[in-house]
Parts: structure tokens; C-alpha cells; sequence
């Protein structure tokens, strides 16, 4: 019944977000220009394990309107749960933390200046392209990497932050599964397929708006039982 009224939940959620497009630079810049505490978020990422996305998916998603939030946290469990992913259905403490910024490089740099986000299990590579890079959506994945078998593509726990004005004319649909992709899995331990969601920022005009087959077929392969 649990399951149920769960499931119920997160259809509702992904119903009330069909609109959303229409008003697109409304619900990703509104509440995304109030930074004000948002950097506070980063230390609510659970770092260790037990609790990291392995054990069941809890996302945290702020920074936009209500309808979008609700709606990216929503697609990622349906996302998962396709994939074969356990995610956490009850009180959970976050594992992947997705940040709307209006303003992602100072909202970056304030959370390491107030030392919200430790960077711990990050590659110093990885860092510092999170910190440094320019692109519309950025992430990293850390936490406690011990025991990680090679080519194990599951992320301990992801930390994303979205630059809503670059980010403000790709629908929220698509950017839902983009952030959904990025979040399940580190495509820099395994590559994404070539017809993939990942090009989704890409110059070409081609590009997939939507998870692809390859996409959803390279999830499950990477929550395949071990």
C-alpha cells in the first residue's frame, strides 16, 4: 500500500509539472535568484556510507519554483526505479542535492568559503572543474569510495548545481532527464552512450530531448546486481 500511495504521489507530481514549460524562465529564475541560504543545502549531502545513494536514492532539489522541485525529484524516481535502482521512500538524509542558481559561481564559491561542501571522496581534478567550469549544469560525485569496484559507475552520492539563465531555455522535461542521468550514474567512470541525453547542451540541433533508449538501456546495466 505503501508503494502504492508513493507511486500515486510522484505521477501527481509529474502532472502538475506538464505546464511548467510555458513559463519556463519564471520557475527556473524566480526562486533561484534569492541565494540567500541556498549554500546551506550542500551540507545536508550525506558524504558517508551507510546512506549513500547505493543503499536507496534521497534527493534534495531547491533553488526553483515548487512545481519544478517537485517535479525533478519526481522524475528521478521514476528514472530510478526503471533503471532498478532502490531509492528511499521514507525520511531519508539527502544523497544527491540538486541546486537552482541564478548565480552558481558565487553560490559555489560561498560554500566553500563558509565550508558547506568539504569535497570529500572528490578527485582534486573533479573539484576544481566543478568549481571552475562554466557549463550550464555541473556536478561531482564523492563520499566514502572505499571498497568501489573498477568500472562501477553507481555514485556514492552526487552534489548538481544548475545555472538557471543558461539552463532557461531547455524544457524542464528534458532537464529533468539530463540531471536524472547525471545523478544515477558518474559518466566519467563509464561513458554515456553516443545517443544519449548528454548531448543535451550540445551546439547540435539533433540533439536527444528526452532519455533514450541507449540511456535507459545503460542505466540498468549499471544497477544490474552484482
Amino acid at each position: 500500500m505503501e508503494a502504492v500511495i508513493f507511486g500515486l504521489a510522484v505521477t501527481a507530481a509529474l502532472a502538475a509539472a506538464s505546464g511548467v514549460s510555458a513559463r519556463q524562465a519564471d520557475t527556473l529564475m524566480g526562486d533561484a535568484r534569492r541565494q540567500n541560504g541556498l549554500e546551506a543545502e550542500m551540507s545536508r549531502l550525506r558524504q558517508t556510507s551507510p546512506g549513500s545513494a547505493r543503499e536507496g536514492v534521497c534527493p534534495l532539489v531547491r533553488g526553483a519554483s515548487a512545481d519544478v522541485n517537485a517535479y525533478v525529484a519526481a522524475r528521478m524516481h521514476q528514472v530510478a526505479r526503471q533503471a532498478g535502482a532502490t531509492y528511499a521512500k521514507r525520511a531519508c538524509e539527502p544523497n544527491v542535492v540538486v541546486l537552482f542558481s541564478a548565480e552558481p559561481d558565487a553560490l559555489i564559491r560561498e560554500a566553500s568559503r563558509a565550508k558547506r561542501f568539504n569535497y570529500r571522496g572528490v578527485p582534486a581534478e573533479s573539484a576544481e572543474a566543478f568549481r571552475a567550469e562554466a557549463r550550464p549544469v555541473r556536478w561531482v560525485h564523492g563520499g566514502d569510495v572505499r571498497g568501489s569496484a573498477a568500472g562501477d559507475a553507481r555514485p556514492h552520492n552526487t552534489l548538481i548545481v544548475v545555472d538557471a539563465t543558461k539552463a532557461q531555455d531547455v524544457k524542464v522535461s528534458a532537464l529533468a532527464d539530463y540531471l536524472a542521468m547525471v545523478s544515477l550514474a558518474d559518466v566519467r567512470v563509464r561513458p554515456a552512450p553516443s545517443d544519449s541525453i548528454m548531448t543535451l547542451f550540445d551546439a547540435s540541433a539533433g540533439a536527444p530531448k528526452a532519455l533514450t533508449e541507449a540511456d535507459q538501456a545503460y542505466l540498468r546495466s549499471v544497477y544490474r546486481a552484482r
